[in-house]
């Protein structure tokens, strides 16, 4: 990296951080009053913040680390680890950073949605193995890459993650089409198949956030929004992987789902 890219970086980190100093004075009335999601301390972290076992396995794209998408999204995780929320919210390595794609199996979880098509008693390996054996003759059927816009800052509301759409109609069915297709091929529909919203997932609570935290740290959140549409307003994900993992930390691919045919 050059050192003006440098230069521009370090820019970005003050200004972020002199935002949240102003207490998010930057910000449109609009964006600043909106409500936030509640903060549900999450299953997947331990009382003490430490990663709790999580297994499953999911269709994702993880962010290209070479693209100004993911440069930005390490400034976020700076400011992230600077916050003084660290007591409360669980930070996820940029190496984690991804979009899911297609929902798959979260074993703790089995007992409210499992494919219709393994036994409610398979185990992990059985289903893992299941699911690689039909991924590996099936057919993406779409060109790549998939284009997302980050969503406007006044509806960045969930303060787990950063919130996404398609860039277009077009892009829009496409990804539908293969999250459609993936859901017949694999037996597995859940109940917000349809509505499924987009997004890069930044951190978890593993503690209740007091009213006074959850206002400050919706508002840094809204201001590093604000700094990824400035920096990366678009997206571009290539083929997206089939993944097992522990916990969300962790994603560890096992196939890249593939174009079979020729267009």
């Amino acid at each position: 990296m050059n050192a003006q890219a440098n230069g521009q970086l370090s820019w970005s980190r003050r200004r972020a951080l002199a935002l949240l100093l102003q207490g998010g004075m930057a910000l449109g009335a609009g964006a600043v009053n909106a409500a936030p999601s509640a903060t549900t301390v999450a299953p997947k972290f331990n009382p003490d913040g430490s990663e709790a076992h999580w297994p499953g396995n999911s269709i994702i794209c993880h962010v290209d680390k070479r693209s100004e998408t993911f440069m930005a999204l390490l400034d976020i995780h700076q400011n992230l680890m600077r916050s003084g929320m660290l007591h409360r919210i669980a930070v996820l390595p940029p190496a984690s950073y991804h979009m899911t794609v297609f929902n798959g199996i979260s074993y703790p979880a089995r007992h409210l949605d499992f494919p219709t098509d393994i036994p409610p008693d398979a185990d992990e390996a059985f289903c893992n193995a299941w699911w690689l054996a039909k991924l590996k003759v099936f057919d993406l059927g779409c060109e790549l890459p998939f284009r997302l816009r980050v969503l406007p800052v006044e509806q960045q509301t969930n303060l787990y993650n950063i919130q996404f759409e398609p860039v277009d109609a077009a892009e829009n069915r496409k990804i539908r089409k293969l999250r459609d297709r993936l859901a017949q091929a694999l037996n597995y529909r859940l109940a917000d198949h349809d509505s499924f919203r987009f997004h890069i997932t930044l951190n978890y609570f593993y503690s209740t956030m007091t009213s006074e935290e959850q206002r400050r740290f919706f508002k840094l959140h809204q201001v590093l929004a604000g700094e990824l549409i400035r920096r990366a307003p678009v997206v571009e994900l290539q083929n997206p992987e089939y993944v097992y993992f522990d916990g969300m930390y962790e994603f560890r691919p096992q196939l890249l789902l593939q174009n079979q045919r020729p267009a």
